[in-house]
């Protein structure tokens, strides 16, 4: 009887470790290509496009083949467009919101986000400078693989539209990888 109980035991168990390295808390750096871009009338130009580099906070909660759980996640970027003494920066961006994975084998999710964003600029002249923040709607979809417990790798793509920021349309969009611990 003793071996039919230990069966049923570990039936029941080898599902749950083989996707632990899905749920739980987690942390990590990211690492991204941005080009954040402007449009009007019909026409679209980049604002610059570089290298960003961040990190991601998360807690995911595991139902049946579904994660689900929020996210924040906080960008500093080198995008910076200058001509003859007057540069656009973007400062960075910070995004806040949910995450919807689908388990994919043993250790992997594809995954969906849905959140806030709100981007950073700061605006130079030779004689002067501001900053100022604009608020949008974001999402990205991406994969990420666990790597035993309590390591993880991911790679992603993002979009975000702030709508009009001063007279025009801003967006971001951006490319990145991460790698987090799971706790």
């Amino acid at each position: 009887m003793n071996k039919y109980a230990f069966a049923a035991v570990a039936a029941a168990l080898i599902p749950a470790a083989a996707n632990a390295g899905t749920v739980g808390g987690r942390v990590g750096l990211r690492l991204g290509y941005e080009t954040p871009t402007v449009s009007g009338d019909g026409d679209v130009y980049k604002i610059g496009s570089a290298v960003s580099y961040g990190a991601e906070a998360g807690l995911d909660f595991k139902l049946g083949k579904i994660v689900v759980g929020p996210f924040a996640e906080y960008d500093i970027s080198t995008v910076k467009n200058c001509d003859d003494g007057y540069c656009l920066k973007v400062m960075g961006t910070l995004n806040a919101g949910g995450r919807i994975g689908f388990l994919v084998g043993r250790s992997g999710q594809v995954y969906a986000k849905l959140n806030y964003s709100q981007i950073k600029i700061k605006a130079t002249t030779p004689t002067d400078s501001a900053t100022d923040s604009e608020g949008g709607i974001g999402g990205a979809i991406g994969y990420e693989h666990g790597f035993g417990k309590h390591m993880y790798a991911s790679i992603e793509a993002s979009y975000a539209d702030y709508g009009d920021f001063v007279g025009i349309n801003l967006q971001r969009r951006q490319v990145a990888a991460g790698l987090g611990l799971r706790f």
